[in-house]
C-alpha cells in the first residue's frame, strides 16, 4: 500500500507539471502520456481540484493561477459536487438532536452539515464547536446554534484552525458527535487527507469524540490522501450519497459501521 500511495502521489505531481507547462490538457491526453485509465486521471484531477492545484475545465483541467488558490482552496471546493454535499449534508444533520452539542470540522461537507442543521425547523438549542472559519461565518447568525469557534492557527487558504492550542481548547469541551469530511476513505486506510495539521487534529477528534460520524460524497472513496486519521473501526456512521460503490458500502456495514445513504436531487 506504501508504494502504492508513493506512485499515486507521484503521478498527481505529474499531472501538475505538465500543467504548469501546458494552458490545459485533456483527461485523454493524460491518460495517454501517463499510461493510466481516464477514470484514475479523473479520480487525480477531482483531488487535485479539492487541494485548488487545478481547475477542472470540460474534458480536462488547467492550472489554478497563485491568485486563484486561496479562492479555489474552499470556495471553489464548495462548488464541487455541491448538489452531492449538501444531500449528504441533509441526512447527517438528521442525527443532530435539540441540546445536542456537535463538532464540525473545517471541511467543505462539514460546513454543509452546518448549514443544514441551521436550516432544519425542528433542530434548535444546538451547541456547535467547529475548526473551520467558513462554518463559523456561515451558523454564527442563528438563533437556534450557540456557535464556539476553536482557536489556533489559521490556514490562510483553507480557512481551519490547527496546532497546540486548538488542541488544548478541544479538550475543554466532551465531544458528542464529530462530523468529520475526508479527501479520500478505502477500507484498508480508513478516513485520509492531504495536510499534515489537518490530519493531527482530526486524529486528535477522532480519538476523543463519542461518535464519529464521517460525511463524504460517493466520489471519496477508493481515494486516499497522504496520511490517514481514522480507521474503519473508529467510525460509528459514514454518511454518503447515492454515487458510492455499492460493495464497499455493503463491505462498511459488515465491518460495523452504520452506512446512511442520501439521494441526491437533480
Amino acid at each position: 500500500m506504501a508504494v502504492y500511495i508513493r506512485l499515486m502521489n507521484q503521478r498527481r505531481e505529474q499531472i501538475v507539471n505538465i500543467l504548469s507547462e501546458r494552458e490545459r490538457v485533456t483527461v485523454n491526453e493524460l491518460s495517454e502520456m501517463l499510461n493510466v485509465s481516464s477514470v484514475t486521471v479523473r479520480g487525480d484531477l477531482n483531488f487535485l481540484a479539492e487541494e485548488g492545484r487545478v481547475v477542472r475545465v470540460h474534458g480536462g483541467a488547467a492550472l489554478a493561477k497563485p491568485s486563484m488558490r486561496q479562492e479555489m482552496t474552499f470556495a471553489s471546493r464548495q462548488r464541487h459536487r455541491a448538489a452531492e454535499k449538501h444531500a449528504v449534508a441533509r441526512l447527517a444533520a438528521t442525527l443532530v438532536k435539540p441540546i445536542d452539542s456537535i463538532l464540525l470540522d473545517s471541511s467543505t461537507t462539514a460546513l454543509a452539515v452546518g448549514q443544514a442543521v441551521k436550516a432544519s425547523p425542528t433542530i434548535s438549542n444546538v451547541t456547535v464547536l467547529t475548526t473551520g472559519l467558513w462554518t463559523a461565518v456561515a451558523i454564527m447568525d442563528s438563533p437556534n446554534i450557540h456557535t464556539i469557534m476553536a482557536g489556533g492557527s489559521l490556514g490562510s487558504t483553507s480557512g481551519s484552525v490547527s496546532g497546540p492550542i486548538t488542541r488544548e481548547m478541544l479538550g475543554r469541551y466532551n465531544i458528542n458527535k464529530a462530523f468529520v469530511g475526508a479527501l479520500g476513505l478505502t477500507l484498508e486506510d480508513g478516513l485520509s487527507g492531504n495536510d499534515p495539521l489537518e490530519i493531527e487534529l482530526r486524529q486528535y477528534i477522532v480519538e476523543n469524540a463519542k461518535e464519529v460520524i464521517a460525511v463524504v460524497d460517493g466520489s471519496k472513496f477508493g481515494q486516499t490522501g497522504l496520511a490517514s486519521f481514522a480507521r474503519i473501526e473508529q467510525l460509528d456512521y459514514v454518511v454518503t450519497e447515492s454515487s458510492a460503490p455499492a460493495e464497499m458500502v455493503e463491505a462498511l456495514r459488515e465491518r460495523g459501521v452504520q452506512v446512511m445513504v442520501a439521494a441526491v436531487e437533480p
